[in-house]
């Protein structure tokens, strides 16, 4: 499974890589509209502008969501079993599984919480 992953610190330094395992990964946004199908999108001033932001519109859950035609640059760490996650917090500490922003590719985050050891 993929997740993003960060640290609770910022580097000063801009993008700095939060562990080891992490890579650079271009991530496909997901744009949520709180309209209940795309036909009552079609009404809403900003519907254009959503339309020609993104790509695979759809209805899902309640909601309309497309994909941004934009990606986004995030480090991201692939954790395939419960083993391996352990092993994780072992090597970084406390560590908070959450929400993160939503991508196509993930919508789970991976939070170090112990700042870097220089």
């Amino acid at each position: 499974m993929k997740f993003v992953a960060s640290r609770t610190t910022v580097s000063l330094r801009g993008n700095k890589k939060p562990c080891d395992e992490a890579r650079e990964d271009e991530l496909t946004p997901l744009d949520f509209r709180t309209v209940k199908t795309l036909e009552a999108a079609k009404k809403k001033v900003w519907y254009k502008m959503w339309l020609e932001g993104g790509a695979n519109h759809r209805e899902e859950g309640g909601v309309i969501v497309c994909d941004k035609k934009e990606k986004e640059k995030q480090w991201v760490v692939d954790i395939e079993t419960l083993e391996e996650l352990i092993n994780f917090q072992n090597r970084y500490g406390a560590i908070v599984i959450m929400d993160s922003a939503p991508y196509k590719e993930t919508r789970k985050e991976l939070k170090i919480l112990r700042p870097e050891e220089k």
